[in-house]
């Protein structure tokens, strides 16, 4: 530490040889290299006969006496730091290179000797070589390292170069959600037979590290797939800004989009779910998270291919009636939710259009002291077609106030 002190007091004691010419040791602006994670570093290009991708130059940003650089999690750096005293009067003394021990390395990296690069060996110029793999908990810091050159001769102690820093950012990646993600919290409403389809979608913002899209483990609905891989998409065109000085082209990165597809089934009416959505990259550094509000409404049914009223009738055992169904759906939704409206089939024959959302009734919320006997008798139906158009209702004492009730009136006489 002392010695260090001493060093910096530059060229200021009367009668030393460096103050004559007011020439000193000099740390010249360092120079770096960088290997993406996965790429050779073997310096000869080559693995197995094949041109690999291997190490390459990175711009180095200059300003007065500080270096600045930029590195990727995984990707191995190295940077050179070289240092030299000119002149007729001290071109030929040897010189040393230290790091200061504060702020030291950064955890992880590998400092290298001191190696000679003057002729036969002298030191003078004089290089070391840091090298290093930041870790993901150093991603988004700044990482500084600071050098100082001195002679070796004990009499020219005080001709020390002037200090010199580094300061390496390791890229931290910029996760947003993009594409028709949903917002979170967003609710929707998703009818029996209707084919949900949720799409995440998530970037880098910028375009450095790969990244992934996830279900939440235990949020899915029963039923619901998610897609195994990420949509497929070309490689970018765009060389990464961060690094256009590299030797090979390091690409921007493509985000990732993948589905969920679930349909509801009988039985899941009145009941809620929800989805939730991890976005991460690929080297775990950050992540984020949305979530889907899923409703399943009452007394409704979305439309399959090849669907008439016919056998929707029979499929949910209404009547034997479809006109009573067709007047239920054959004009606008009256006091419809927003988030599930019925479609409107003037033509009964223009239902099996696929998808469409249609009334299987109107709907009625039960009050203190009714019961399903007397829902029965009030509406002129059977409690057995309350329960077969209320599947979510498994025993007629299950229901109490402010239970949700479909209903199809006037259906007691028929079979």
């Amino acid at each position: 530490g002392g010695l260090l002190l001493l060093c910096l007091v530059v060229g200021t004691v009367r009668g030393q040889p460096c103050t004559a010419g007011g020439q000193l040791p000099v740390i010249k602006p360092v120079t770096a290299t960088m290997a993406l994670p996965n790429s050779n570093t073997d310096p000869s290009g080559f693995l197995n006969g094949a041109v690999v991708e291997g190490p390459a130059g990175i711009q180095v940003t200059s300003s007065g006496q500080r270096d600045a650089i930029t590195v990727m999690v995984g990707a191995l750096v190295n940077i050179t730091i070289d240092a030299e005293w000119t002149g007729a009067e001290h071109g030929l003394e040897n010189i040393t290179l230290f790091t200061y021990e504060e702020p030291g390395i950064p955890n992880g990296g590998v400092m290298s000797h001191l190696t000679c690069m003057g002729n036969g060996m002298r030191c003078n110029p004089v290089r070391r070589t840091f090298a290093w793999t930041p870790a993901p908990t150093q991603h988004g810091r700044v990482h500084t390292m600071c050098f100082v050159a001195h002679p070796v001769t004990p009499s020219l102690a005080a001709c020390a170069s002037a200090w010199r820093c580094v300061d390496v950012t390791v890229h931290a990646p910029v996760l947003e959600w993009v594409g028709a993600t949903p917002v979170d919290n967003l609710l929707v409403h998703s009818a029996v037979g209707c084919k949900l389809t949720v799409c995440p979608e998530v970037e880098d913002t910028s375009r450095v590290y790969g990244v992934d899209v996830n279900p939440v483990p235990g949020t899915m609905p029963p039923g619901a797939q998610f897609d195994v891989a990420c949509e497929a998409r070309g490689q970018s065109a765009s060389l990464h800004p961060l690094w256009p000085a590299l030797a090979y082209p390091m690409r921007s990165t493509l985000g990732c989009k993948r589905c969920m597809h679930w349909e509801a089934v009988r039985g899941m009416e009145t009941q809620n779910f929800t989805a939730c959505f991890t976005a991460a990259d690929r080297d775990g550094l950050e992540q984020r998270t949305t979530c889907l509000r899923i409703y399943v409404p009452k007394c409704k049914y979305c439309v399959q291919e090849g669907d008439t009223l016919h056998s929707i009738n029979k499929k949910y055992r209404l009547n034997s009636n479809w006109l009573q169904l067709w007047n239920s759906n054959g004009i606008g939704e009256i006091g419809g939710h927003p988030l599930s409206p019925a479609t409107a089939f003037p033509d009964p024959d223009g239902i099996s259009n696929g998808n469409s959302l249609i009334n299987l009734g109107p709907s009625y919320e039960m009050k203190a002291g009714e019961s399903l006997n007397a829902m029965a008798a009030s509406f002129r139906t059977t409690i057995r077609k309350l329960l077969d158009v209320n599947p979510d209702i498994v025993d007629a004492a299950d229901v109490h106030e402010g239970t949700l009730l479909c209903v199809m009136p006037c259906t007691d006489g028929l079979v």
